[in-house]
């Protein structure tokens, strides 16, 4: 038996480690994890726990704080240090940092139960599927294992492993994965680097049993309390013969509100689909535009998705008493001023009703961070170092109109709610970027975080003010 304790800064629960923690538990392992900043917050967990490992489950940006924190550990009680999630899987040259031990790429499940049993075994981490680790300054790599062909196999989400947050936790929402994958290949998105990692290893969309799924809510509305589930899929009920007979099971044995993520498309052109998620208790769709601009969105994101698709989808919506919310990009390579307004106008059009907006941001080694480099808006020297931990702050381009469209995504959502307001932001976005822009977005966001996700009020405002210093700097 061995023991791993996952470090984090932010309070917010995250699916993979309880996904990872439920199967070290099920291999008789202990998992722990633990919320602080600096390594005065850690230590007592550390030195209360003796665990073996310490790891880090992150996104790209967040790596920086993580990497600071290993090498602070590794320093101070010597215990192996390992880093899976996004960032080591996308950009596996992180393993070279001498402040890990070890670098997991892709499904992290089955790598990481390996890496403790060999931890346990005093053995070392040469030759793990899906691992890289440094050998005398060296660093090792091996091929991904193939990826789990049957979901039902895998233990559900570890809840316990986030009772460290306490009354602070909204076990209200309980988010809920239906399948792993995706069938689209948008330009802006990480699956077309998975189906690569992947290639030759099995389906890249694979789905859970209907009944595993009703199981698990129903364990979560019993266990947990869960009032509303949050089914958090790419894209949810791709395969209508799959989601159709699931809704009506789940409306007669789970019975709770739920909201989930679609493509317009796919809504667009089936005239049943948002009907039978209304029938069976879906309050929100999620679903992305990006941008107003159908030759952006096509041609730069490939998102192969038509303006028509998006204002049927919204009607349909609409019709079926679902509100919405729509994810946009602004600051995207090649876009201009102009078409920065269209995506705020096409928001007007359909009446988003939780309009959501990011700062696009270049992920180096993704064709449009390429594409941006060719058209010299960053330099060929681009790093991920060099990456903002929000994509809520300030673009890295270098083009026109930047500070316009920075300013832009700061009043995004007013100006869809209270289109009014338009002709002042059109002013107001000439200004310098400054603090009380950011303020005003984050009480906007606040709010209609809240109310998309049903979540609870006092417990979101404790999360939004504990994590500010993520999203506002």
């Amino acid at each position: 038996m061995a023991r791993l304790l996952f470090l984090q800064n932010h309070e917010a629960e995250y699916l993979g480690p309880m996904y990872i923690s439920a199967e070290l538990r099920r291999a008789g392992h202990e998992c722990r994890l633990a919320v602080g900043s600096s390594l005065e917050e850690f230590a007592p967990v550390i030195e209360a726990f003796q665990p073996q490992a310490v790891g880090f489950s992150i996104m790209t940006g967040g790596h920086v704080w993580a990497l600071d924190m290993a090498a602070k550990v590794k320093a101070a009680y010597g215990l192996t240090t390992l880093m899976g999630g996004p960032h080591p899987t996308f950009f596996p040259d992180v393993a070279a940092h001498p402040a890990l031990d070890a670098a997991l790429r892709g499904e992290g499940e089955a790598a990481t139960v390996e890496i403790m049993d060999r931890l346990a075994a005093g053995k070392d981490l040469q030759g793990i599927p899906n691992v890289l680790c440094r050998v005398d300054g060296k660093v090792l790599e091996t091929p991904v294992r193939p990826l789990v062909d049957d979901l039902d196999e895998i233990a559900f989400a570890d809840r316990e492993l986030y009772e460290v947050l306490g009354s602070r936790r909204d076990t209200r929402v309980q988010r809920v994965l239906t399948a792993r994958g995706c069938p689209f290949d948008c330009a802006f998105c990480f699956q077309g680097s998975m189906r690569k990692l992947y290639a030759g290893k099995g389906r890249m969309l694979r789905v859970r049993s209907a009944e595993k799924v009703i199981e698990e809510c129903l364990m979560l509305k019993r266990e947990r309390g869960a009032q509303v589930i949050y089914f958090a899929d790419d894209c949810f009920g791709v395969d209508r013969k799959w989601l159709y007979p699931f809704l009506e099971a789940y409306k007669a044995q789970v019975s709770l509100p739920f909201v989930c993520l679609a493509r317009a498309d796919v809504v667009a052109r089936d005239e049943d689909y948002a009907r039978r998620l209304a029938e069976a208790g879906c309050e929100s769709v999620f679903f992305g535009i990006e941008t107003g601009s159908e030759r952006l969105r096509n041609e730069v994101l490939n998102k192969r998705l038509s303006d028509a698709d998006i204002l049927v989808t919204a009607r349909r919506l609409h019709e079926a008493g679902i509100r919405f919310r729509t994810y946009n990009i602004l600051g995207l390579p090649g876009e201009t001023l102009d078409d920065a307004l269209s995506t705020v106008e096409m928001n007007i059009r359909i009446k988003a009703d939780y309009p959501w907006c990011s700062i696009f941001a270049p992920y180096p080694g993704t064709p449009l961070a390429a594409l941006a480099i060719r058209q010299g808006m960053l330099p060929g020297t681009f790093s991920v170092d060099d990456m903002s931990e929000s994509f809520f702050v300030e673009s890295t381009l270098n083009m026109p109109h930047v500070r316009e469209m920075q300013n832009l995504q700061k009043f995004f959502q007013t100006a869809v709610l209270w289109p009014w307001t338009l002709p002042l932001i059109r002013r107001l976005i000439r200004l310098r970027p400054n603090v009380l822009f950011q303020l005003w977005f984050g009480f906007v966001y606040f709010l209609l975080y809240l109310k998309s996700e049903r979540r609870s009020f006092w417990k979101t405002l404790r999360f939004a003010l504990a994590n500010a210093r993520h999203v506002l700097k």
